[in-house]
């Protein structure tokens, strides 16, 4: 699925239904293919990383397992080295949670329903 470019029918019907949705919240249909790129690559992005975390028998455990096992890891992040990531610890090992990706898709919705960013806004914040 992300082997190979998004350009067949399906995708092509994928993308026309989701920037339609788009639009139909307000976006312009520039801001709504750039929120359609922004919620597919999340998406993928994250069967991405769960296909690589699936390893050679692409079967995953449970997802308390997974969570278990990772906080089980970073417990052993050095905290004087790295006192963020450490403090942070049980929050990395809930990266691979429902949870967190839901999370993560409300504040990406959010981020696109917000006020529109000028393109002016957008060439400062790249530029300072």
């Amino acid at each position: 699925m992300i082997g190979g470019p998004m350009n067949g029918p399906h995708a092509l019907a994928l993308n026309e239904r989701l920037m339609g949705i788009l639009v139909d919240t307000g976006l312009t249909p520039t801001d709504a293919g750039k929120a359609a790129y922004l919620l597919i690559v999340y998406v993928f992005g994250s069967i991405a990383l769960e296909v690589a975390d699936s390893g050679e028998t692409h079967r995953l455990p449970p997802e308390a397992e997974r969570i278990a096992a990772r906080r089980a890891g970073f417990s052993a992040i050095p905290a004087e080295t790295h006192p963020l990531s450490a403090a942070a610890a049980g929050t990395m090992a809930g990266y691979i949670s429902t949870e967190q990706y839901m999370w993560g898709l409300r504040k990406v919705l959010d981020g696109i329903t917000a006020a529109p960013i000028s393109e002016a806004d957008t060439s400062r914040a790249l530029t300072s």
